[in-house]
């Protein structure tokens, strides 16, 4: 049994399959042409950022190049490496199966634990994980020559296990990858960014993306609907198959609709669609429609910002919305209030606070700022 049979993952969508188990891997050939020409150089770097959005495929390619990694793919020596094809190879031996089950000795996976006590995960990647890390460094590696340290997220750190990593970092063990993942590479502190290489991944283009998330659902025995709006999902999530997952298993693109109804009222609150939108993503005991329904106003608003400011691609919708709310002498105030939002949703979760309350008070902040776009 894994470590992902017994407690839930911070990095793993729940009812997903962890990025360790996925086995096809979709796009992202430049970063994965960079892997190989590297691993074939006799010069592997030692320290990686796996920068960008989050749900894309970072981590699991992470683990693909950890798999050829501990198997000792890896020498001094030039010689030409297929990443993909290699790690399919090895996911059945033992070092595949033991870096499946979180058991493999010269791999240590950071990421934020899950409170047995709260039922919650804790904020940051915890001191302790950094010095369990700094433990393993001091020893011989058990399997092979190589050790792989996967951190995900980076941004997940706090200043404690921030500077641990850097003091691991300023010296570097031999025969040592340090995997960083990121969702916000500007986050990580510049002191470790500049002691890594970094490879920036973008979300998914159509195809790949519908393949992956049907990857998903093959692998548990299910189906999606065949009236799925392919398009409308890929915009919605910006590319993420962990969003677009997210999306059709928490009827993400129902609450969408309200959501954008209630946005193209303001400065009037339109009472029905903001009562769909907040009873129905409360209405699943999990927390996952609640989690996907916070998400996708956070996008929403990000989307119109960034549409404003950068030209971003919209829909022809969220365009006019975007022409519409964000006038020239508002855009601070709705930059301010989207950081604040933001801000409360992570309050909300750490300190139990009600989630009605804050969806309401959003929409009442939204309708306040709105007025003064008009």
């Amino acid at each position: 049994m894994s470590e992902t049979d017994n407690i839930p993952q911070s990095d793993c969508a729940p009812g997903a399959i962890h990025p360790v188990a996925s086995q096809d891997y979709f796009g992202h050939s430049d970063n994965i042409a960079a892997l190989e020409k590297s691993l074939g150089s006799g010069r592997f770097h030692h320290g990686w950022i796996f920068a960008g959005p989050y749900g894309v495929g970072k981590a699991t390619l992470a683990y693909h190049l950890a798999r050829v990694l501990l198997d000792g793919h890896v020498s001094d020596q030039s010689t030409e490496i297929d990443l993909l094809e290699s790690s399919a190879k090895i996911r059945t031996e033992k070092t595949g199966r033991l870096i499946s089950q979180f058991a493999h000795p010269d791999m240590r996976v950071m990421r934020r634990s899950f409170d047995q006590k709260t039922k919650k995960f804790f904020r940051f990647i915890r001191i302790d994980e950094m010095r369990l890390l700094k433990e393993m460094m001091h020893t011989t590696p058990s399997m092979g020559a190589h050790r792989v340290a996967l951190i995900d997220r980076a941004d997940d750190m706090n200043e404690a296990s921030s500077n641990a990593l850097l003091k691991v970092l300023e010296e570097p063990p031999k025969h040592t990858t340090f995997i960083l993942i990121t969702n916000s590479p500007g986050q990580v502190p510049v002191t470790i960014r500049s002691r890594c290489r970094m490879l920036k991944f973008n979300g998914l283009e159509l195809d790949d993306f519908k393949s992956a998330i049907e990857q998903q659902f093959q692998c548990q025995g299910q189906s999606i609907k065949e009236d799925t709006n392919w398009q409308d999902l890929l915009h919605l999530s910006g590319g993420s198959v962990r969003k677009g997952f997210e999306l059709i298993t928490g009827d993400g693109l129902k609450f969408y609709a309200a959501l954008y109804k209630i946005l193209d009222r303001l400065p009037d609150l339109d009472q029905r669609n903001i009562d769909m939108f907040v009873d129905g993503i409360l209405k699943d005991k999990s927390g996952q429609d609640y989690q996907a329904g916070v998400q996708l106003l956070s996008d929403l608003l990000y989307r119109l910002l960034r549409g404003r400011v950068e030209g971003f691609s919209l829909s022809a919708s969220e365009k006019e919305l975007s022409a519409k709310l964000v006038k020239a002498h508002t855009l601070d105030r709705w930059l301010s209030l989207w950081d604040t939002l933001a801000e409360r949703s992570l309050d909300v979760n750490e300190l139990n606070l009600d989630k009605k309350t804050y969806m309401l008070q959003s929409f009442f902040a939204m309708r306040d700022l709105a007025r003064g776009a008009f």
